[in-house]
């Protein structure tokens, strides 16, 4: 099989087709993974796929014979930053979505036109000054750690410059933001309690504690609103918001049939067949016990007084008799 270029192109021997496979293998796993960063709405699929492409970059650096790079980049990059960046979301919730899709139209029409039109760019600079016919060997000065420690900080300073100022940018950001107390006066109890009442009266906010998830007989579980002993209805802010939002949340008449039936009854107009009240208390049987509302006492103690059982003879008391007998 005969090849356009037989000259080693970016480092990589394109006569010799296991390089060729390794670098079109590597490319398409890169391209894949840059189009997950750019399409998943979700920040940790992105940071994943990142993590993707830049494992590929370290395959590139090994293909070109730049082991320390290629080492470096893996370690450095793929191992600690993106690690740490991960580590960050699973703090603020990997669930946690950019809400791109409840903006404008136009923003977005905008956003997009702005991004071909620096891709077009890009490439039409690319393509103008730079020529694909005249690329060579690598040279292998390149490959040397001294060398390009030299061309980074004499040809490019000013970009490492602008790297250290977003470093350290970076830094005094994570400090600010992990330690906001710092940077406001701090609240006494009655400022929190001055601002709970500025909610309740702006707002109609509870200040207090919300009530706890409902008790019933037939279930003290959590996931059951509790009632309420002045509407005598369920307060759907005593389940947790998470339930709630999830819509793992069970009514009353799931739980307890027969309290929702009275409920029911009580707000059709039906107090006697109500759970509270004067009315429901009233209509409640009387114990008719001593010193309690209802029937006369009993006379006495009724108790219910079980027959003896028969008797059991045991083996000895069957045997005696017979002896004597004998």
């Amino acid at each position: 099989m005969q090849y356009l270029v037989t000259e080693p192109v970016l480092g990589v021997d394109w006569s010799a087709p296991g390089e060729f496979i390794k670098f079109s293998l590597v490319a398409v796993f890169m391209i894949a993974c840059a189009i997950g960063v750019a399409r998943f709405s979700r920040a940790a699929y992105a940071a994943i796929c990142m993590i993707g492409v830049m494992v590929g970059f370290a395959m590139l650096y090994l293909l070109n014979g730049a082991e320390f790079m290629g080492v470096v980049q893996i370690v450095v990059y793929t191992g600690a930053i993106m690690m740490l960046f991960l580590f960050v979301l699973m703090l603020i919730g990997i669930g946690a979505t950019d809400n791109y899709k409840n903006g404008s139209r136009g923003g977005r029409v905008s956003a997009y036109l702005l991004s071909a039109l620096i891709v077009l760019g890009l490439g039409g600079a690319v393509y103008v000054n730079v020529s694909f016919t005249q690329f060579g060997p690598v040279d292998e000065s390149y490959r040397s750690m001294e060398n390009l420690g030299a061309t980074l900080f004499n040809q490019h300073l000013f970009t490492i410059e602008i790297s250290a100022i977003l470093l350290i940018t970076a830094a005094l950001g994570a400090i600010v933001l992990t330690h906001p107390d710092k940077l406001l006066p701090s609240r006494t109890q009655r400022d929190v309690a001055e601002a709970k009442m500025a909610a309740y009266a702006a707002s109609q906010r509870h200040p207090g504690q919300l009530p706890a998830p409902g008790v019933y007989a037939e279930s003290n579980a959590f996931d059951v609103p509790a009632l309420s002993g002045e509407t005598h209805q369920p307060i759907p802010e005593s389940v947790p918001r998470v339930l709630r939002v999830r819509g793992i949340n069970r009514t009353v008449g799931e739980v307890s049939p027969v309290v929702a039936q009275r409920l029911l009854a009580s707000r059709v107009g039906n107090p006697a067949e109500g759970l509270h009240g004067p009315e429901a208390s009233r209509s409640v049987g009387r114990s008719g016990a001593w010193g309690m509302p209802g029937p006369q006492a009993p006379q006495g103690l009724k108790q219910m007084v079980d027959e003896p059982a028969p008797a059991i003879e045991s083996a000895d008391s069957d045997s005696s008799p017979k002896e004597e007998n004998k």
